[in-house]
């Protein structure tokens, strides 16, 4: 055998209480390519081990019965020691018979004696690049284990330390996360909000998302526009980190410019879900046109550009682990975004049915005066008239939002705000939009900070109807017609109903004591 064999400088540990094994063993590992130490006993691999440290070993290869200490009592101090040490055990075939149903620590190996050299040497080889595989994951996950943990320091400090009124949230799953926000300041005194998503769960993803982050830190400062440091990533990932025929590495990302002089937002988004707007009453809708848009790393333009303006409410944002999330579990998005805010309810229950990161940013524009509280938004749905028929189906979809957000809400309270929505959106559906699939209704619901009060709007493309109701329902009462109960109801449940537009838009509160909660 040749003795480059094996790749050189590997250190072994042998241990066998015979002389003459230890010493034939020895010189076959040694034209291996292996570098030996010899122990007649497991005390004393015990002491060469702390001697040397675990880590000065790739293997180690031991006899099963010795005096004292045998080879399985030599594992199982190994295997709690490093499991990363890979161990064989030399036995006779008698006592392979019984280990083999015994041992099952550290995917321990074995040699029969009398050892055939072609055995040895395989067995010997498997194991040690075992070790090494072993401990190259160990590695990587301490890497990513101290990544993941700077990336959490770093967007808590920095985050709270660019914006006072900026909530966050954060789960990885895995040590370290792809998913990572960041906030820069620019030459003109603006701040970019930066929220990213790379593909996968590796550490490489994590450390793309990061280079990204960095990247875009560095252009800005020197005075590129956002939409330069967006067409230059995506060449990098195009033209640098893929090929023609893979796309090995694509990044989902969303920034957001505040401009405090004009009031207005202007942001881009390459492959990320739309963020939500919505102002002092809470009646988020998304903001952006297009309904889809490649991530970074897919085509030359790949990306989104719009300005909106901007008044005192909410942007909100977040990574498609949300949205996949609360797509399985059946609610809104902002609903589940406000529970996952909330460091005053555990959401573990919920995070652990998560199969991707979730990042997740709630924010004032900076045109909000420090002391106002907008309504927070909970439900925002777009629908055609075509719907009605799902009607039951999206009133479940409501009440699990809502519930989600506050669980121990008063159930009369809640039973009377879906009586109310349901016939509302019925309306919309059935009559304003007429049922049909051209034409289109918006569902939004916003819940006051103190949850206190619920308000819900309901709006559609129908030209509305100017109703009497105070007249219908005296009528109703006099006469018992069943008409417009629904209507009737909608007007008197509810602390406060508003109708617009001849009535093609409808807005209700329903207030409440939180005590009751």
């Amino acid at each position: 055998m040749d003795a480059d064999s094996s790749t050189p400088h590997n250190h072994l540990l042998l241990v066998d209480d015979d002389r003459s094994t230890r010493r034939i063993v020895s010189f076959v590992l040694c034209n291996l390519g292996y570098q030996v130490e010899a122990a007649e006993s497991a005390l004393e691999a015990r002491q060469l081990i702390q001697k040397f440290g675990f880590d000065h070993f790739d293997l180690v290869l031991s006899d099963y019965w010795m005096p004292g200490q045998n080879g399985l009592e030599l594992l199982k101090y190994i295997s709690s020691e490093d499991p990363t040490l890979s161990v064989i055990l030399m036995t006779s075939d008698g006592e392979r018979k019984i280990l083999e149903k015994l041992i099952e620590i550290n995917g321990c190996g074995f040699l029969q004696k009398p050892i055939i050299k072609d055995n040895l040497r395989k067995c010997v080889d498997d194991a040690s690049a075992k070790t090494r595989r072993l401990r190259h994951l160990r590695a990587t996950e301490s890497q990513a284990n101290t990544l993941g943990e700077n990336q959490r320091i770093l967007q808590q400090k920095q985050l709270n330390g660019e914006w006072a009124n900026i909530e966050f949230t954060f789960s990885s799953k895995s040590q370290a996360s792809g998913d990572f926000v960041s906030i820069i300041p620019l030459q003109s005194g603006e701040k970019v909000l930066l929220l990213s998503d790379a593909s996968g769960h590796e550490l490489s993803s994590a450390l793309q998302s990061n280079y990204f982050h960095g990247l875009a830190r560095g252009m800005l400062k020197h005075g590129a526009s956002l939409s330069q440091v967006f067409e230059h990533f995506n060449a990098i990932l195009l033209e640098e980190w893929n090929d023609d025929s893979l796309i090995g590495h694509s990044l989902a990302a969303i920034a957001l410019n505040f401009n405090r002089e004009e009031q207005s937002l202007s942001f881009i988004n390459a492959g990320a879900p739309h963020p939500y707007f919505s102002k002092a009453d809470g009646f988020a809708s998304k903001v952006g046109e297009r309904e889809s848009f490649a991530p970074l790393g897919w085509f030359a333009d790949p990306f989104e550009t719009s300005q909106t303006d901007l008044e005192p409410g909410y942007i909100c944002a977040w990574t498609d682990g949300l949205s996949d999330l609360a797509e399985s579990i059946g609610i809104d998005p902002l609903s589940l975004a406000d529970r996952l805010l909330n460091k005053n309810l555990s959401s573990s229950s919920l995070l652990s049915q998560a199969q991707d990161d979730i990042a997740i940013i709630r924010v004032t524009p900076p045109c909000t005066p420090a002391d106002f509280h907008p309504m927070v938004p909970l439900i925002s749905l777009d629908l055609t008239g075509d719907q009605v028929g799902q009607i039951d189906h999206i009133q479940a979809y409501c009440e699990k939002s809502i519930r989600i957000v506050a669980p121990q809400i008063d159930c009369a309270y809640l039973a009377d705000l879906l009586v109310c929505l349901r016939e509302a959106l019925i309306n919309a559906l059935q009559h304003g939009c007429q049922a049909s699939p051209h034409k289109s209704a918006t569902l939004r619901l916003a819940r006051s900070p103190d949850l206190s009060k619920i308000s819900i709007q309901i709006q559609d493309e129908g030209d509305g109807h100017d109703f009497d109701w105070e007249t219908h329902a005296q009528a109703a009462a006099d006469t018992l017609i069943p008409e417009h109960r629904g209507l009737i109801m909608m007007h008197s449940i509810p602390s406060r109903i508003d109708f617009f537009e001849q009535g093609s838009r409808v807005q209700m509160e329903f207030e409440h004591d939180t005590s009751l909660n």
